[in-house]
């Protein structure tokens, strides 16, 4: 396992009594693309805020490469990179000129420049006025603004947000490269969960200001184990007959529905039913979509079968 890199411990930020974000203890590794997922409102640019020292924690505290943030602020600020909500520009000035005025801000080499549009994909385009750029290649000059100073951190906040599906693409393949080509943790907010799928590697999901899931994205894939459901015009001694036989039951009315079986066993499930006189009339392989895991999280319920009343 990899140095963490970022820990929250208890993170609080109150707004009038109200808790945007609620004891928080995020974990990020050293070459993660960690993915901090959850509905629009429910704490992560807040929580972000917080961690780029834009905003003053109501509790708790953070640590980022083994330091305290409210001891070490500018240090720490110095090894990080970050994109927060939309990029801003002079319109009337090329995308060189922009990233020249930062890198006098930055006092950043000026080979910096070159590096950073080669990274982002713009050495064609760099000459041209801002004015004249897509949505889609602005955000990417807003990245190559962000990695300028050289960051072993990059913190982005919804950085394909508005892009249409080939500007989302673009974003999502350089985001992709940032740790084993330039040894860059990346740390990534977004409301899509389908986005997040094709390029983290662990992800945190928020829900009402409370972290409700953390860990590899592949745990949360396995969440997604099909179930069979078996319909049955006798539910209740169906659930009883395969429960005392070992089975892992839950259902509905109409269904009786068995987790994690082999073949094997839905099989045998069917022939004691059968044995006991018990109509099966249907049998059927459920799968839950990562959407509807996600969408159950930040409900805050249970994972439900699919098709069953939540």
């Amino acid at each position: 396992m990899n140095e963490i890199i970022l820990q929250t411990n208890q993170l609080t930020k109150t707004f009038k009594k109200q808790k945007a974000v609620n004891a928080v203890d995020l974990k990020v590794y050293q070459g993660d693309i960690y993915g901090f997922l959850g509905p629009n409102g429910a704490g992560k640019t807040t929580t972000i805020r917080m961690l780029l020292g834009l905003m003053k924690p109501s509790g708790g505290d953070i640590k980022i490469f083994n330091q305290s943030l409210k001891n070490h602020q500018l240090e720490i600020l110095k090894r990080m990179g970050s994109l927060v909500e939309s990029p801003s520009y002079y319109e009337h000035l090329t995308g060189r000129e922009n990233l020249e005025a930062l890198r006098l801000l930055l006092q950043a080499p000026k080979a910096r420049i070159d590096e950073v549009l080669n990274i982002v994909r713009l050495t064609q385009d760099a000459d041209r006025a801002v004015k004249q750029y897509s949505l889609g290649m602005k955000q990417r000059l807003g990245i190559a603004a962000s990695l300028l100073g050289n960051p072993e951190l990059l913190i982005l906040d919804e950085p394909t947000n508005g892009l249409d599906p080939s500007g989302i693409q673009e974003i999502r393949e350089l985001i992709k490269t940032m740790p084993k080509k330039y040894g860059i943790t990346v740390i990534i907010s977004s409301h899509l969960l389908s986005e997040m799928e094709q390029m983290a590697t662990r992800v945190g999901i928020i829900s009402k200001g409370k972290l409700i899931y953390q860990d590899s994205i592949h745990r949360l894939k396995n969440k997604a184990l099909p179930q069979v459901a078996l319909r049955t015009g006798q539910v209740v001694k169906a659930k009883s007959i395969l429960q005392s036989a070992g089975f892992e039951v839950g259902g509905d009315s109409t269904f009786v529905t068995l987790e994690n079986v082999s073949d094997r066993e839905v099989a045998k499930a069917v022939s004691l039913l059968v044995e006991q006189h018990i109509p099966v009339y249907r049998i059927e392989e459920r799968s839950h979509s990562l959407e509807d895991i996600f969408l159950d999280l930040t409900k805050g319920g249970e994972l439900h079968a699919p098709g069953t009343a939540s």
